[in-house]
């Protein structure tokens, strides 16, 4: 249960000084792309929550000279988030996300719009990889080598902040509004993720509730076996194994898959965009120290975002009249 408690909070979350910080405001980074040199300014949002809506809202309008506005989400996410809930219907106003009301905005204001993730087409098959490359790593030395690396890797460049002026923190969260509208984002997320994906949806669901049970399950299979004594004795040390295992196979996913290799890509999206100016990216607040430091060190061009040197997709009239 507490892992799937954590995988959830990770997807609701999944800066050098540089003459633009006055002061730090909640939720929002402020840096300069090393590359051009353009300011950016990068929203840390827990998905569907009130405020981060507001929050997301507020910066594209208040920004000026803005150049373009670059969001967490691919085409393919895009163009199904449009159809499920399109601006003015049912849905678009019960299940409004911070990322298409910046998108609005900036559309009102002419700014254009870059859709700066990893392709779901391709991140999937990615994640497959990345799971039998740690499964099979499981049994051999060089292997766990391998995952420390890049467990430890992925975990400095998401999470350490001593490098950054200025940066997101636990306590940017720890606001009354962010934290009511929390209980909003836990209603929104699943039912927007069951409608725009339902197959995927479905399969994490399984999953999830496989994994509550089978935490449970195995537990009590744990304590049973060291009862019983001996004889169960290799049954305890199996169940044991798996308990260690899995978190460490998850780690993996969560640091590379999730985080590691999606920020190069949120990183080289933005840094394109910033060609035309100032920059104002809309991020799950996981993303944001991250994609930060990729822009302020050039990794964001030399970094391997999956494999490929691929950057963001524009929102085009061609694509909206596809809708």
């Amino acid at each position: 249960m507490g892992l799937c408690c954590i995988f959830l909070l990770l997807l609701l979350l999944c800066v050098p000084s540089n003459g633009y910080i006055l002061a730090h405001i909640p939720q929002v980074v402020t840096c300069k792309d090393i590359r051009t040199k353009s300011k950016v300014i990068l929203v840390g949002s827990v998905h569907f929550n009130p405020a981060s809506i507001a929050l997301a809202r507020k910066t594209v309008a208040a920004e000026e000279n803005l150049g373009a506005v670059v969001v967490e989400s691919c085409e393919a996410r895009w163009k199904r988030s449009l159809e499920v809930s399109p601006e003015g219907s049912f849905l678009g106003d019960v299940l409004p996300s911070e990322m298409q009301a910046a998108a609005l905005v900036a559309k009102d204001r002419g700014v254009p719009l870059s859709l700066g993730d990893v392709d779901i087409n391709d991140f999937s098959p990615r994640l497959k990889v990345i799971l039998k490359e740690t499964l099979a790593d499981l049994f051999s030395p060089a292997g766990w080598g391998r995952i420390a690396k890049d467990v430890q890797r992925g975990a400095s460049l998401a999470f350490d902040t001593t490098t950054l002026a200025d940066s997101l923190q636990p306590t940017d969260f720890i606001r009354s509004d962010v934290l009511l509208g929390f209980a909003v984002s836990l209603i929104r997320y699943p039912i927007a993720a069951a409608l725009k994906a339902p197959v995927p949806f479905a399969i994490f669901a399984i999953f999830a509730t496989s994994m509550t049970l089978g935490s449970t399950q195995l537990d009590s299979a744990i304590a049973n076996a060291e009862a019983s004594g001996d004889a169960n004795l290799a049954l305890t040390i199996a169940l044991s194994i798996f308990n260690v295992l899995l978190p460490i196979v998850f780690a993996r996913l969560l640091l590379v898959g999730f985080l590691e290799e999606r920020n190069v890509r949120l990183a080289r999206s933005i840094s394109e965009a910033a060609e035309r100016g100032n920059v104002i990216a809309i991020l799950g607040g996981l993303h944001v120290n991250g994609v930060a430091k990729l822009l302020e060190s050039e990794d964001a061009l030399t970094g391997d975002g999956g494999g490929d040197k691929k950057a963001g997709t524009w929102w085009t009239e061609e694509m909206i009249n596809k809708i």
